[in-house]
């Protein structure tokens, strides 16, 4: 059976309420005068309509691939969860950088103690990967989101979570599973600026060069991106999705989702864009 699903990343809700000065003696107070430009580049009322066209396409699932907050401040976790459980239908989500934005918020786990309803599923030792399973499609669940210094926003896997990746992967692909893998930083050489970009890349690519997939989803830089990695029998298509609440009209930077309808035997996909007013087929 198909598994229909909308691909929406970086929605960045905000919620500065009840925050204290002294939260911003770290790597957030770059955040927050970036957050004088930024709050006017991102609109949460764009997310609503994602969720709406979401529900007018019927989709069984919402999938988000990072970035639900800006400066990871204990608000913004309370404001996208009560957001995302409201949804009206389930939600899969991974963290992004801005999701990890300083060590103190890595350290207490911060994302998952919010979010970890949203990604159950099978595991070996460790958060992540996580797979879930819809009949004959997977999700696999990776993070790339650790504490950066500021002006950075790099992203690492990890040779044990990659590790645990390939034996899921190759499992799944044994057992003749669809697999799709969603991680936040994109996987593809020369798609994101050399201060965003996942220093383990290669790494990546090994794995899914030895294993396969049939689908990769990723966010982190704000436009769209279509690509693929060499995998064992075939090329895996890669696909970057821009911010869903981005308020640019910049064709490849306007607020995006993609629905997906994935099964054994097939992958069909329909892009919509925000045209200011509407998300409109693209």
């Amino acid at each position: 059976m198909a598994l229909r699903f909308v691909h929406v990343s970086d929605i960045h809700l905000l919620d500065l309420r009840g925050v204290r000065p002294w939260a911003y003696l770290n790597k957030r107070i770059t955040g927050r005068v970036n957050l004088l430009r930024r709050r006017h580049q991102h609109d949460e009322r764009i997310f609503d309509a994602a969720v709406a066209k979401a529900h007018e396409l019927a989709v069984d699932r919402l999938v988000v691939t990072g970035d639900l907050t800006n400066l990871s401040l204990p608000s913004e976790f309370e404001h996208a969860k009560e957001k995302l459980a409201a949804v009206g239908v389930p939600v899969t989500v991974i963290p992004g950088n801005h999701d990890t934005y300083v060590a103190a918020t890595f350290r207490a786990r911060l994302f998952e103690r919010h979010f970890g309803p949203f990604m159950d599923g099978e595991r070996e030792a460790d958060d992540y990967p996580f797979l879930q399973r819809f009949d004959d499609v997977v999700l696999v669940g990776c993070s790339t989101a650790v504490p950066t210094p500021p002006m950075l926003a790099t992203g690492i896997v990890g040779r044990p979570q990659l590790e645990r990746l390939e034996r899921m992967l190759r499992k799944a692909g044994d057992e003749g599973l669809c697999r799709v893998v969603l991680i936040h930083h994109p996987v593809v050489e020369g798609t994101a600026k050399p201060n965003h970009r996942l220093l383990d890349l290669g790494a990546f690519g090994e794995v899914i060069a030895r294993t396969g997939a049939e689908l990769i989803l990723h966010g982190h830089e704000h436009y769209r991106i279509e690509a693929s990695l060499p995998g064992p029998d075939r090329d895996v298509p890669v696909y970057g999705i821009g911010s869903s609440t981005a308020t640019s009209q910049t064709p490849g930077r306007e607020a995006a989702l993609a629905l997906y309808e994935v099964s054994r035997t097939g992958i069909h996909r329909e892009l919509y864009v925000w045209n200011a007013r509407h998300f409109v087929r693209a």
